[in-house]
């Protein structure tokens, strides 16, 4: 009978635990795929950006002012967006979580009853679509017609590299004083005297944070469904060289802003940066005990 050698199992465990980690389904960086042109809005002039690995075109009656929404922040009638290979996950679940039947399992696609967070249907709506072919986000229509194309030509699935996160959590709220916690990496989400929008973010979190500074300055965020995957992204790539996970919480350091950051998903676990750290790392170091003990007896089996 056939038995596997000991360097396929010592590969298949260090695969294993490279590759999952925590509160991501995958550890690799996303690699870009496509280099696309795109339409894309600047401060003053809307131009074309090259190098794009998605392109994004979306409207809205109103202007959206908000920085709980991706997609759905922006002025009055149409933007355009080039999304780079970081940016796309980010986009995707933020688009499935707040449109009416935007598809999970394909990059692109659109919807036209979307609201962004925390916007009601009256002040909030707006319609989105996003493409994977040049040039294709210039016009909204152009941009149907192409997602159209791509389904019926059964293109690739999306698969995220964050965990999907769907159970809410109740966070360790900021400090209310008279001034913002501040922090260098984690800018306000809400104006400081928005209160609805504070709890907002407080009753529909799905991933609690804490940043501590060099001065030892603390501040403290709530993440919800929209914008959690992008921020995650962002540390990972982008703000820190460095992270150690547990199965519900990943603490970044060696950040560019030299912050130590944790995030987590369990309720209350933002109270300190060691409580944020430490969750389930029992559990964390016993499953990667029962892999060490589990190759060691198959090993000595063959």
């Amino acid at each position: 009978m056939y038995r596997p050698s000991n360097t396929m199992l010592l590969i298949f465990v260090i695969m294993y635990l490279r590759t999952s980690s925590g509160l991501f389904i995958s550890t690799e960086d996303r690699i870009p795929s496509r280099n696309l042109t795109c339409k894309h809005d600047l401060p003053l002039t809307t131009t074309i950006l090259f190098d794009c690995e998605a392109c994004l075109v979306a409207s809205r009656n109103y202007a959206i002012e908000t920085k709980l929404s991706l997609a759905g922040a922006g002025r009055a009638s149409f933007s355009y967006t080039c999304l780079k290979v970081n940016e796309v996950e980010g986009y995707h679940e933020s688009l499935v979580r707040e449109c009416r039947y935007y598809p999970r399992d394909t990059l692109s696609g659109f919807d036209d009853f979307c609201i962004a967070s925390p916007y009601s249907y009256l002040r909030g709506s707006y319609r989105a679509c996003l493409c994977t072919t040049s040039i294709c986000n210039f016009n909204y229509a152009q941009c149907i017609h192409e997602v159209n194309h791509t389904i019926m030509q059964k293109s690739s699935l999306f698969t995220n590299t964050i965990v999907q996160l769907t159970k809410s959590v109740k966070c360790q709220p900021p400090n209310d004083d008279s001034e913002q916690e501040k922090s260098a990496s984690l800018a306000p989400l809400c104006p400081h005297h928005d209160y609805t929008c504070k709890n907002y973010l407080l009753d529909n979190a799905v991933l609690c944070v804490i940043s501590v500074d060099q001065t030892n300055q603390t501040a403290r965020q709530s993440w919800i469904p929209s914008i959690y995957s992008a921020y995650l992204i962002k540390y990972k790539t982008q703000y820190c060289k460095a992270f150690a996970s547990t199965p519900d919480s990943i603490h970044f350091s060696q950040c560019k802003l030299d912050d130590d950051v944790c995030m987590c998903a369990v309720d209350g676990c933002n109270k300190d940066l060691e409580t944020c750290k430490k969750i389930n790392q029992g559990i964390s170091e016993k499953r990667y005990s029962i892999l060490l003990i589990f190759l060691f007896l198959l090993n000595t089996s063959i």
